[in-house]
Formats: C-alpha cells, structure tokens, sequence
C-alpha cells in the first residue's frame, strides 16, 4: 500500500469513527427496536464519502453482531419513509447490509434467508458482492481475479433451486459484481454471464452488468459515450440488448435528454424500443416512490399507444420490485385521466404479482384496497385475465423460462 493510500485510508477511519459515535448519541435517543442502529446523519455523512462503501459497511457491521439483518432492514425502511434523500439513495445502504449480514453468514444461503426486499433488494446483491470479493474488498480494485476464477465463483453462486425471485436477485447482484472485477470491461463481464446454464439466468445477469455500468460509484471506470445515446447497446452483440436498453434510459437523462425525446430517443433503438421505453418507465418509478404520483403518470402519458404500456409496465414492475406488493403500483395507475389506460395499468400491475410474486387473486385485491384511493376498481381485479408479464420483466411466466429480466435501480437526482 502507498504513502498515500494509507493517509486516505487513515483519515477514512477517522471520519468512520466520528460517525460511528455519532451513531451511538443517536442511538442513545432512539427506541429501543433502533438501538445500536447507524443515525441517519451518519449514514447521509458516509453517502458523501469517497469511500462510502467502507464507511456504510463499518457502521453496520458492529450493529449487526447485536440486532439482525431483519432489524437493520426495518430500520432503513423506517428512515426511508421519512426521508426523502435516503428514499432516493437507499439502494447502497441495502447493499452494506447485505456484505455484511454475508460477512456473518459465510454463504449466500443463509444471507438471502435474512435479507429482504427492503429498497430494491439492495441486501441481496450485497450478499453476492461479498461473496465474489471475499476479504479484499475494498483493496481489490488494484487487483482483480482472472476470468477463469470469476467463471469458476459464478457457476456456483446461486441455488438453482431457490424460489424464482430470490434466485433473481443473486444472479442479478453476480452481474454487478462481475463487471467491477472485470475492471469494467464489458465484454469481458458478459462472457462470463454466458458461462450460466439457462438463457433467463443468463439474461438475469446481463441485467446486473449493464446497471453496474451506467450507476457505478466511480463514474470514470463506465464503458460509456459522452455524444452517443446509444452506446454501448448499438455497440454489443445483438444477443446483450434487450438487457442493456433496459438500462440506456438512465445514462440519457444523465445526458440531458429529457421528456418526450426519451421517446424519440427509444424510437430509434429498432426492434429493441419497447425495451427502451420500458427503461423510461423504470426511471419514472423513482417519482412515484417520492410521492409525485400524477406527475410520473403524466410522463407515460406523452407516449404512443403502445410505447404508454411499455412505459407503465416498466413503471409498475419496478415499484413492484421495490417492495414486493402493490403499495406504489397501485396509486399509479389509478393516477391515469384515461379510464382504459388505469385498466391496462392494473392489469398489470396484478400480473406481476401473481406471476412473479405468486400472490392469489384475493390478496391482490386486499392489496389494491389497502393502498389504492379508489377501491371500487379492485374487485375488477379479481374478475381480470392477469397477464403474463412480457419480455422485458425479469421473471419467466408460470410455463418458461426463457423471459427477459427487467432491472431495477435508483439513480440520483435524475427527472425526465
């Protein structure tokens, strides 16, 4: 380690400890079921951090040795709730969780049996992290495993008989990290995706890839274009596309393109343009969890007939993913001035949770009446033909295995 890798280090350690007793005060003050749990202040503090990683990791890990996983994710959901910069930003705090909750663990087993779906299921693609990085974590950057050793950990990641969604979250977390060991060579991240046995597995792990690529903590390292929208989706094998434009919105708006030249935009992405515009919809979901739920209905409003269903489906199967239920998805779509577009919104929005979520017909409809402000629509629900949720989603429907991952993820300070 350099002179100066270690002053860094050093001067990390000592901010870490000043927030970790801030923390403690904090704590001090809090109920009993948030003691031992990092304050939201220290949590913000790490956020701004070079290291936050390290600096979020730290001040869970001492927390975790005396609450669980599951308090920890409760808590964050508690501070989320109440805080809108956390809300946006709770996707990396997950993620600590769950690189330490495996740190304790030792297997991505017993990990996934603790996390939860708490803020895009942050916790289980932190599980996976961990596990890929071991105890370097933080110094691996320098030092990357070779393509054999990432092809040999990837093939025995995830339990091939673990229920659909949880065997999601690995395979999608495995993307993720893949691509920060392939020092961000995006060929190189995919070739080893290719290595797993089945095409939605596979696929499952593109998606977590091309999310690394565009929301990387260290923006410098991202296989991007400064004047193209496209790239890198009309730059890769045709076989790699669905996924990466599932994602090519985010890096758009990051590029200044905003409202109804998105869909310009996804208009010319060819055959690959609803998985574009479900992109939209995905970057969306971000408003509706903020509380501007008309707003963000609007937004799919500016689309075409059939790019204003992509749109929904991609807001509603991300809110879907973000808390496992219809808390979110549901006021959405009842948020629409067109009667047919707040059916079709519904509809899927009770496909996904019947198809994916293995929810029955009937708590789906206590879901739409608890969280839906006009409740007359929900026994329509009931009496609805649920659709399978199309290529795009990130879920195979009840008879294949061959659908299309949708990915899911929070950006900063990004509107369309």
């Amino acid at each position: 380690m350099s002179k100066g890798s270690a002053l860094r280090k050093e001067r990390l350690f000592f901010r870490i400890c000043l927030l970790f007793s801030i923390s403690i005060a904090a704590g001090g003050r809090a109920s009993a079921s948030s003691l031992a749990l990092p304050a939201p202040e220290a949590i913000r503090e790490c956020l701004q951090l070079p290291g936050a990683a390290e600096c979020l990791d730290l001040l869970y890990r001492d927390a975790l040795r005396r609450q669980s996983t599951a308090d920890a994710l409760g808590d964050l959901r508690r501070l989320e709730a109440g805080d809108a910069d956390l809300r946006r930003d709770c996707h990396p705090v997950a993620h600590a969780i769950g690189r330490e909750t495996f740190l304790l663990k030792g297997n991505i087993h017993d990990s996934f049996a603790a996390c939860d779906q708490t803020c895009h299921s942050g916790c289980y693609h932190g599980a996976v992290e961990r596990f890929l990085r071991g105890d370097g974590l933080y110094e691996q950057a320098g030092r990357h495993p070779s393509q054999a050793e990432l092809r040999e950990k990837a093939a025995s990641a995830c339990d091939p008989q673990a229920p659909l969604r949880l065997r999601f979250q690995c395979l999608h977390g495995l993307g993720h990290a893949l691509l920060f060991f392939a020092r961000y060579r995006l060929n190189a991240a995919l070739e080893i995706c290719d290595g797993l046995p089945d095409d939605w597995s596979r696929d499952s792990c593109y998606g977590g890839v091309f999310m690394e690529n565009v929301s990387a903590a260290a923006p410098e390292k991202r296989d991007l274009s400064a004047t193209d929208y496209h790239y890198p989706c009309n730059a890769i094998d045709a076989k790699y596309r669905p996924q990466c434009y599932l994602m090519q919105t985010s890096r758009m708006i990051e590029m200044g393109v905003t409202g109804a030249r998105l869909f310009a935009e996804c208009g010319r992405a060819g055959e690959f343009r609803i998985q574009c515009v479900m992109s939209i919809g995905r970057d969306v979901s971000n408003d509706v969890r903020l509380g501007r739920i008309k707003p963000a209905a609007e937004k799919c409003e500016l689309a075409s007939e059939d790019q204003r269903l992509a749109c929904m489906r991609g807001v509603v199967y991300a809110l879907v993913d973000h808390s496992w239920d219809g808390r979110y998805a549901f006021p959405f779509c009842s948020a629409f001035d067109r009667g047919e577009d707040r059916a079709a919104c519904l509809r899927e929005a009770a496909g996904y949770l019947k198809t994916v979520f293995e929810k029955s017909a009937r708590e789906i409809r206590e879901e739409c009446a608890a969280h839906l402000n006009q409740p007359r629509l929900c026994p329509e629900i009931g009496r609805s033909e649920f659709p399978v949720p199309v290529q795009g989603s990130k879920h195979p429907g009840p008879r294949t295995v061959d659908r299309r991952e949708h990915s899911t993820g929070t950006f900063r300070r990004r509107t369309i």
